[in-house]
């Protein structure tokens, strides 16, 4: 769980960091927009598909992790569809994806203790660096839907990101073998 944990927060701080960076850019292309929901809504989305591609990177790509996953999979089986990969990831992946809303939730818990509590940011202060996985809580009034959203979507970006790195480096050790 140590390593699952620092890999989210390792990610979320490079997403934070790509999100802080790049929004001086799209802000001002979103900014032009009429409708400033539509603006966060398609500014949360990018920031939850970066989230999903940084955890992916780092907890399978950067130590080939993910590489070794499938070729242990699929070296005595053939790859049949996503539905089938999906079952085999969600099996594997299932700690990271509990963390993933374990996370969001501890992060929904504080800020609304702090809101509802002191009225400001006080021990909710460490929850920045999980802030672009609590995005769409800016973007939805109703408290804890935000978060919820949040939580799906991250798990849902992560996972899709995954299955399509592993069909991608399931055809690459094929066409190799």
């Amino acid at each position: 769980m140590k390593r699952i944990l620092l890999n989210i927060t390792f990610a979320s701080i490079i997403t934070l960091v790509a999100y802080i960076a790049f929004y001086v850019i799209w802000g001002a292309i979103l900014n032009a927009l009429d409708d400033p929901t539509l603006s966060l809504l398609i500014i949360s989305l990018m920031t939850t598909v970066a989230f999903g591609f940084f955890l992916l990177y780092t907890s399978k790509i950067r130590k080939s992790v993910g590489e070794d996953e499938v070729v242990s999979d699929y070296k005595d089986k053939q790859y049949i569809s996503f539905a089938d990969d999906f079952k085999l990831v969600l099996k594997r992946e299932s700690k990271m994806l509990i963390c993933i809303v374990s996370i969001v939730l501890i992060c929904f818990v504080l800020n609304t203790f702090d809101s509802v509590v002191f009225g400001k940011k006080t021990i909710s202060f460490p929850t920045f660096l999980f802030a672009p996985m609590c995005l769409f809580d800016s973007m939805i009034s109703i408290p804890f839907v935000g978060y919820l959203l949040s939580a799906i979507l991250d798990c849902l970006t992560y996972i899709a990101s995954l299955l399509i790195y592993r069909k991608k480096k399931y055809d690459y050790w094929m066409k190799k073998v």
